[in-house]
């Protein structure tokens, strides 16, 4: 007997794959959320003192690595993985600045492989880089990196969370469909920033989702800042004072930026 598996990928107009729909039982469910909590970890060790590539050239690198994932719409997930490889590798190990931009081909390449449907391809990073960085050195890195970080590459990120947190709040379809745009654009900024690397995903994933929605308002001042991050602790029990102050920080970050 022999069986056949016929998998029907569906597309959206610029045939690009469309991700599976959200399943609300397995998001729903509190072993879920656990088991994440279990396995997240910052992507720099607090109290680990950031180099002088981390505090020059992380800025200007990560921002061009966020404009290469949103050319190539990429999901949004690509990119803060590929910022978790970049401090994970860049706090453990010296980087010449010459290598920084090859650096970030290969997190956004390997990320690309964990998170996206279709793989960003070593030949288009190479067109965004002007031909700085070629094909072989993509690969060649790409089995350094990997070795570097010891084929640990299933991170856990802060838009893992985001799902269960929507969940408990009281919004309408259409708000959470705001509110959850909002949370992924603030989650891909905040791994622009440095001091957001030395949180839990958690925690980010906690201040990002109060900003959202205190911004859009769209609870009607039904919890104020205070009393929606009491919530959010209760669904992912995270440490009420860390994710405070990541609010504040948050909100002061995203408030400058008109795009969003």
């Amino acid at each position: 007997m022999e069986l056949f598996c016929h998998e029907l990928v569906e597309t959206d107009s610029s045939c690009r794959p469309v991700r599976a729909f959200r399943d609300a039982v397995l998001t729903r469910d509190s072993r879920v959320c656990q088991n994440l909590l279990s396995s997240e970890r910052p992507s720099i060790k607090p109290g680990t003192e950031p180099t002088d590539e981390q505090r020059y050239v992380r800025p200007i690198l990560t921002g061009w690595m966020l404009q290469v994932c949103e050319d190539q719409k990429c999901e949004e997930e690509v990119f803060p993985l590929a910022v978790h490889y970049l401090d994970r590798h860049m706090s453990q190990n010296a980087v010449l600045r010459c290598r920084l931009q090859l650096l970030g081909c290969v997190c956004m390449f390997l990320a690309s492989k964990l998170r996206e449907s279709v793989p960003l391809s070593a030949a288009k990073l190479c067109v965004y880089t002007d031909h700085a960085v070629t094909v072989p050195e993509i690969l060649q890195w790409e089995v350094l990196l990997v070795s570097r970080l010891d084929w640990d590459l299933a991170a856990v990120l802060p838009s893992d969370f985001l799902e269960p947190l929507l969940q408990t709040l009281p919004l309408s379809a259409e708000d959470t469909a705001s509110v959850r745009r909002h949370v992924l654009s603030y989650i891909a900024l905040s791994s622009t920033e440095l001091k957001f690397s030395v949180f839990a995903p958690s925690a980010v994933a906690c201040s990002c989702v109060t900003a959202a929605v205190i911004r859009l308002d769209v609870l009607k001042n039904e919890y104020g800042p205070d009393g929606l991050l009491q919530l959010l602790r209760d669904v992912l029990d995270t440490d009420m004072v860390r994710t405070h102050s990541l609010v504040t920080r948050d909100v002061t970050i995203h408030s400058t930026h008109d795009s969003i």
